[in-house]
């Protein structure tokens, strides 16, 4: 399918009208502030460029959603069926594991309705407890396990190492929990063969087999955000190899040269491919499952991946993004719209300093147009209005209100996580954490000295502001959510009996 800017025009332009009004409105009171009072003037600046970008942030979240309903739900039309050749392409699913093997999972993806498939093991397990497991799965169903003597390069070492020099035409990317269905294999080369330029094609997924109320309360957002978000970026924005799902072409692959050593290797990976002339597609009819975090204390570990993977991409691939000329100026854009939001809280909590300590002790008198509220008020949950649109007819509205309310509790107390993994990964090595598949009922102390770096985090945030604007308000949204924390870890914790299913399951496996 052609790209297309259409979307990112009205995107600027409907930004460009709000903060267009915003500057007439503040222009005079900026300039004799500037004039006056240059530092104070200049931090006001600062603060008035900070919300741009977040209001424009706000209205990306916002047309996606109204973009897909409105312009593409109805006219997305997946690639026809082909017939296969006489000698079918050889494919070799890779299984990704380390200390978090689900033989369910994989028994399940690899009953394929395809014949010139293998299935290898990438085991960099160190617990033997899952080194057990995996050999008596691969002597059971004569899968190949390969196990490497270090664990360099993280997950994309761990693909590479195998990959690299194997015989294959395509191969498709399994993660622990992943679960493909049956035509996967033989509907993904119908992409293929749709058009020589595809180097990789994304399947969607859905959150199943939530047994924990954590799973329950918060996997909504994976079924609204893969068909919706990955859909649109498909025809306007940048989309990218999401680490699982996925089918890659061995071409692709060796044109890369591999994957890059880095925890966000899969973004990496597709800006690598698109370099060398490849592109990505979405599949829209190719529905695959994953499971969503056990619990707050995985979910937590989860985002803290995903932001010092962000932060290292951002460090190592801004400049190669900008000079590119492979990428589109709108493929661009939509990269830092949506690769940037994590790592960059660690620059608005310069935001936060500035607005919440030196100006307060510099005096400023500058105040900002009262009505430059409301559409700020209306960003903060824009981030929320796909989930609700999608969801709005299948479920109950008050459940999907609590989701609401609830999601916006959960990744607000994400700030300080975010803030700490941008900040380490910054001056330091980013880690790629395995996202704990197990749970454990803690009681609400547990909690407290589980989230007291957030609740330490809170109380500071809350006394500086309280010290210099005499107010808690400035920081009330960053506030309140780290304080909800311990509340969200306890409320959601999995009960005895989900608890005793998740080791049922674990028994199974093992037998």
């Amino acid at each position: 399918m052609t790209k297309s800017p259409a979307l990112y025009r009205v995107i600027l332009l409907v930004w460009a009208a709000l903060f267009g009004l915003a500057l007439l409105t503040t222009a005079g009171s900026l300039s004799r502030e500037i004039t006056q009072r240059p530092v104070a003037g200049v931090l006001a600046l600062v603060t008035l460029l900070s919300i741009g970008y977040f209001w424009l942030n706000g209205i990306k979240d916002v047309l996606y959603t109204a973009w897909y309903y409105l312009v593409m739900r109805g006219r997305i039309r997946p690639v026809r069926r082909r017939e296969l050749h006489r000698h079918p392409p050889r494919v070799v699913m890779v299984y990704c594991t380390r200390n978090d093997f689900n033989a369910n999972s994989l028994a399940a993806s690899m009953k394929q309705r395809y014949t010139n498939v293998h299935t290898v093991i990438l085991d960099d397990s160190d617990k033997p407890e899952y080194l057990t497991m995996i050999d008596i799965f691969a002597a059971t169903h004569d899968v190949q396990v390969v196990r490497r003597e270090n664990h360099v390069g993280f997950k994309a070492g761990n693909l590479n190492n195998y990959l690299t020099g194997a015989d294959y035409d395509y191969f498709v990317i399994l993660d622990s929990d992943e679960i493909i269905p049956p035509r996967f294999i033989r509907r993904m080369l119908d992409y293929f063969a749709s058009d020589r330029s595809i180097g990789i094609v994304q399947a969607t997924h859905v959150a199943t087999r939530n047994v924990t109320r954590f799973q329950q309360k918060f996997s909504l957002g994976v079924d609204s955000h893969w068909p919706v978000y990955q859909s649109v970026k498909n025809r306007y924005g940048f989309l990218s190899l999401l680490g699982h799902g996925a089918m890659v072409s061995k071409q692709a692959f060796d044109a890369a040269g591999g994957f890059p050593l880095m925890v966000a290797e899969d973004l990496c990976f597709s800006l690598a491919v698109r370099e060398h002339g490849y592109t990505t597609v979405f599949a829209p009819d190719v529905t695959c499952q994953e499971e969503f975090p056990v619990d707050y204390l995985a979910f937590r570990k989860r985002h803290s991946k995903w932001t010092q993977g962000n932060m290292e991409f951002i460090r190592k691939n801004t400049r190669p993004i900008m000079t590119s000329r492979q990428l589109h100026w709108y493929e661009k854009l939509d990269i830092v719209l949506f690769t940037y939001a994590l790592p960059l809280t660690a620059v608005f909590s310069v935001f936060v300093v500035i607005n919440v300590v030196v100006l307060p002790m510099m005096h400023a008198s500058f105040q900002f147009p009262l009505w430059m509220l409301i559409p700020t008020v209306a960003f903060l949950v824009a981030p929320m209005v796909n989930d609700v649109v999608f969801h709005w007819a299948k479920m109950a509205h008050t459940k999907l209100l609590s989701y609401s309310g609830g999601s916006m509790m959960l990744y607000g107390s994400m700030y300080f996580t975010s803030l700490r993994s941008s900040l380490k990964s910054m001056f330091g090595n980013s880690v790629f954490l395995v996202t704990p598949k197990d749970s454990t009922a803690i009681s609400f102390r547990e909690a407290l000295r589980s989230t007291r770096s957030e609740l330490i985090f809170a109380g500071v945030l809350a006394v500086i502001s309280l010290v210099f604007t005499r107010s808690v308000f400035p920081v009330f949204l960053l506030v309140l959510p780290a304080m909800v924390a311990p509340y969200l870890m306890v409320r959601h914790q999995p009960t005895r009996a989900e608890l005793h299913e998740r080791q049922r399951g674990k028994v199974l496996q093992a037998a």
